[in-house]
């Protein structure tokens, strides 16, 4: 499993204002943001050839200029900065661009696209019928309901994996993969992660909206279906999005003596739960997949020191920083965008676009490019992510490779743990069937 809690829980929480924030997507109408720094009609000429290199006949390519289409979230009630993934690359297109770009050619963020949450599709359409462009990314995005129509026109794509649609098509990449939440795809990870830290009794705690819920499942029948000291004492997946009492299931994790505590929540879910542990004096450890957010957790220090952050980018934190980590932060820095999650997920997507480019060739077409990220076996956007296999990933859903950053929460901080100095991941194979072998865990 590559996308844990963060994408149920993003996803879960569309699903809940889709209703009242549907009245404002604007009856059809795409509300693209163009960049100032596209100059030319998308696609023109036919034949793109600057001279230097073999010409191009693909849409929006030019002889100067490769043009990509972006689409997220900008606009949302959730406060979370979506838009972000657009700074991630242009920040990486920037250094591209600055060592000569591709082929002769500069890479251009032409549009970027905001789907106000929940007009994907609508926003999608646009991309395809207006802006003809090359590639699509980022997509960092609640709801992915245009993903069909990019499937079908066979553009690569490139994003934020936290939907089911990122599964299977041979054109999409999601920065950690494929997407699996259901059952049949349980992780080693939650009973690993209990075991290196002597827990035993768990408490699961989820929305009732499908996506939370079926989070929840997979989490249960990953400490059921790996061998594990550890197992479920409490489950509770009938709570409320906005739920704010939540004292008679913290009364019960108490009775069950639950050491251990993970959700399918967003953050407000987590720190309503944290506040009510407090009160009630159960010192459980929180194990959280959708907490990395420096911000909140500063400001919300005290109700969750010593809890565990998944991670599955490398962390702004790992020490020594290695290459990959410097350009990121260096040309974040030089152009003055924030560097979080969404920026780093922005980042990774241009990464592996370019990958693809250069496995295509002078002579490259929007199938070449698939094909040849399709033909890579461990892409980590150099050490950014976990390694993908993309001959598996798109259909073996027993292959993928589990890998994530550990972070401790202290004093408001994120420290690593458990990874190894300048090498943060550490990874569990679905393969697993016990995790109190050492080999369950293997450190990237």
């Amino acid at each position: 499993m590559r996308v844990t809690l963060s994408g149920a829980v993003v996803a879960l929480v569309a699903l809940t204002l889709a209703a009242c924030s549907n009245a404002s997507t604007g009856g059809g109408r795409s509300s693209k943001q163009t960049s100032t720094t596209a100059t030319d009609a998308p696609g023109t000429p036919n034949v793109a050839s600057n001279g230097r290199f073999p010409p191009v006949d693909q849409p929006g390519v030019t002889p100067t200029e490769i043009r990509v289409s972006g689409v997220a979230a900008v606009t949302n009630p959730l406060g979370v900065k979506y838009a972000s993934a657009f700074d991630g690359v242009q920040a990486y297109f920037d250094m591209v661009n600055s060592e000569g770009g591709i082929y002769g050619r500069k890479l251009v963020l032409a549009n970027r696209h905001d789907d106000q949450l929940v007009a994907n599709r609508r926003e999608v359409e646009a991309i395809l019928d207006q802006d003809h462009p090359f590639a699509v990314l980022p997509v960092a995005t609640v709801l992915f309901t245009g993903a069909d129509l990019l499937a079908k026109a066979g553009v690569p794509t490139f994003g934020w994996n936290i939907q089911d649609e990122w599964a299977g098509p041979p054109n999409f990449f999601g920065h950690t993969g494929a997407l699996c939440l259901s059952v049949d795809c349980a992780s080693a990870a939650w009973p690993s992660i209990a075991y290196r830290f002597h827990k035993t009794r768990v408490a699961v705690l989820a929305y009732s909206v499908a996506q939370s819920a079926n989070c929840l499942d997979m989490v249960e029948t990953s400490f059921k279906r790996y061998k594990s000291p550890a197992k479920v004492v409490f489950a509770d997946k009938s709570l409320s999005f906005g739920v704010t009492d939540l004292s008679t299931d913290v009364k019960k994790m108490r009775d069950a003596k639950v050491d251990l505590v993970t959700t399918c929540m967003d953050a407000n879910g987590m720190l309503t739960l944290a506040r009510e542990m407090r009160q009630q004096g159960l010192n459980a450890q929180m194990f959280l997949a959708n907490a990395y957010d420096p911000e909140f957790m500063a400001r919300n220090a005290g109700f969750f020191e010593g809890a565990i952050v998944l991670v599955q980018e490398a962390p702004l934190e790992t020490r020594p920083q290695f290459a990959a980590l410097k350009s990121f932060v260096k040309w974040m820095d030089e152009r003055g965008y924030a560097k979080n999650e969404n920026s780093l997920i922005g980042w990774v997507n241009a990464d592996e676009f370019v990958t693809g480019l250069r496995g295509a060739g002078p002579s490259f077409t929007r199938q070449k490019v698939v094909d040849a990220l399709n033909q890579l076996t461990s892409y980590d956007a150099g050490g950014l992510i976990g390694p993908i296999d993309w001959t598996r990933q798109h259909t073996d859903k027993n292959y993928p490779l589990g890998c994530g950053a550990f972070l401790k929460v202290h004093d408001g901080k994120f420290v690593p743990v458990l990874g190894d100095p300048g090498k943060p991941f550490v990874c569990t194979r679905g393969v697993v069937t016990d995790v109190t072998r050492t080999s369950s865990f293997t450190r990237q």
